[in-house]
């Protein structure tokens, strides 16, 4: 009988065990999760510089991303869905040709984050409900840190001229 109380008492340790060892792997997946963020957005940045001097591939672009974002849940986003759609509108009117004032590199940026964002099937497929769109959202959120300014003057520029 002591080692059947003996193999009791081991099982509750093993059980605790593998709860303390779960944190582990999310904490490890954490990083590996960035990298390949970081490594798709890459692909995005590599296919937005194609699209810069292309006002056709432009307006397709915001028309597949308009039409799509009107599905698209926005909670995910929180306070970075108004500079979604402020991003929509500076592609459409910059492929347009009614508003220029935007450095290259930002509308790589802002153009990178709308292919990522159209992209179904991303680091984690939209597909997936409650998952799906907080990839998006974080790519937005880094977009927009990186692009904010240029928003906010195109913005300004939008309410002026209307």
């Amino acid at each position: 009988m002591l080692s059947y109380r003996g193999m009791r008492k081991s099982k509750p340790k093993t059980g605790s065990r593998k709860k303390k060892s779960a944190p582990r792997v999310k904490v490890k997946q954490g990083p590996v999760l960035k990298e390949r963020l970081e490594v798709e957005f890459a692909k995005a940045v590599k296919s937005a510089k194609s699209y810069v001097g292309n006002p056709q591939r432009l307006q397709s672009l915001f028309a597949e991303a308009a039409k799509q974002a009107a599905s698209m849940p926005k909670e995910p986003f929180q306070e970075t869905w108004p500079y979604f759609q402020a991003m929509l509108r500076l592609v459409r009117a910059y492929s347009q040709g009614s508003y220029r004032d935007v450095p290259e590199s930002t509308l790589v940026v802002i153009i990178a984050a709308i292919i990522y964002v159209v992209n179904p099937l991303d680091v984690i497929p939209d597909a997936l409900p409650a998952l799906g769109f907080l990839d998006d959202a974080t790519v937005l959120a880094l977009a927009v840190r990186r692009s904010r300014q240029t928003l906010d003057d195109f913005m300004t520029w939008e309410t002026a001229a209307s």
